[in-house]
């Protein structure tokens, strides 16, 4: 069981990116949806407890801070945690710049969970879009402006990939392409050179590309997206780190578990258990202000 405040949609004047639904729920523990199929894009963010998401046979492990995509047609289903149930907003959209705005957002089928510490501007826009008082062409405007600051308060999350700036449509082009093939293949031994392969470019023009778009090396954005699909993994899975080192493209579980410490500070052991013990904390921030010299923790 639930209780829910529900935004109704008014008619849609924009069939690029559209309101579908919007509300808040405050759930009982336990209380689970599905397994359903959606017709829209829905996007939950939960404001506190926690609970488990499913997909595609992987069940994520999901609290305070985080989020969860569902795409339509997608069979999904979600649960409260029994001593800790959630409470959380959601936003439900559709239209034809939908997909391709949700892959500037770095969110898909293969990648639906998403952190984000606006949980007061999230909020807001979202009651805001509960209690709309105008009609017609009016609520329509209004919801319109709602879900685009919505997204773009999204976009400044904390996320796998880097801010991108576009400087022409060629190498818009070439970088969409680029970041799709690391996005799909990233659990696959894939080098730079594949990547450029598949573009049809040379290695020097396309390390050319991510310097100017993402002030990174073409091998130091894969690796930032590898070690950061694991921290996801660490923290919404019960995978073994084992597993999560294949499933993120290191089949060195040493190599994994070093490089995880260079950029996160900890171990995946002791990042994972650091989490659960302080639902909606950074770890790799408390070790900052803990160790202001950047000392790793060394775990296990």
């Amino acid at each position: 069981m639930e209780h829910a405040d529900v935004a109704l949609p008014a008619v849609p004047v924009f069939q690029d990116l559209y309101l579908c639904t919007a509300g808040r729920s405050v759930c009982c523990p336990g209380h689970s949806f599905g397994p359903d199929v959606r017709l829209n894009y829905l996007i939950h963010y939960i404001l506190s407890g926690k609970g488990i998401f499913e997909t595609d046979q992987v069940r994520y492990r999901l609290g305070q801070g985080q989020g969860f995509l569902i795409e339509p047609g997608q069979t999904t289903r979600y649960q409260a945690d029994e001593k800790e149930p959630w409470t959380y907003i959601w936003v439900g959209f559709n239209g034809t710049l939908a997909p391709a705005l949700l892959a500037a957002l770095g969110l898909g089928r293969k990648s639906p969970i998403f952190s984000s510490a606006a949980a007061r501007e999230l909020t807001q826009i979202t009651d805001r879009l509960l209690f709309l008082a105008t009609s017609g062409i009016q609520l329509s405007l209004n919801q319109q402006s709602c879900l685009l600051t919505f997204f773009r308060v999204l976009a400044a999350r904390d996320s796998l990939a880097p801010e991108i700036s576009v400087p022409d449509t060629k190498a818009n082009y070439h970088m969409e392409k680029a970041l799709a093939y690391i996005r799909d293949n990233y659990a696959l031994p894939i080098r730079v050179s594949d990547v450029a392969d598949y573009l049809g470019i040379s290695r020097f023009h396309l390390r050319s590309l991510f310097m100017d778009m993402v002030k990174q090396t073409p091998q130091q954005y894969m690796a930032g997206f590898r070690l950061g699909r694991a921290r996801e993994f660490l923290t919404t899975t019960d995978y073994p780190v084992r597993q999560i080192a294949q499933l993120c493209g290191y089949s060195n579980p040493d190599v994994f578990s070093k490089a995880f410490k260079r950029k996160y500070l900890a171990s995946p052991s002791w990042y994972r258990q650091y989490a659960l013990d302080h639902p909606g904390e950074n770890p790799s921030e408390s070790l900052r202000l803990a160790h202001p010299q950047g000392d790793a923790h060394e775990g296990d």
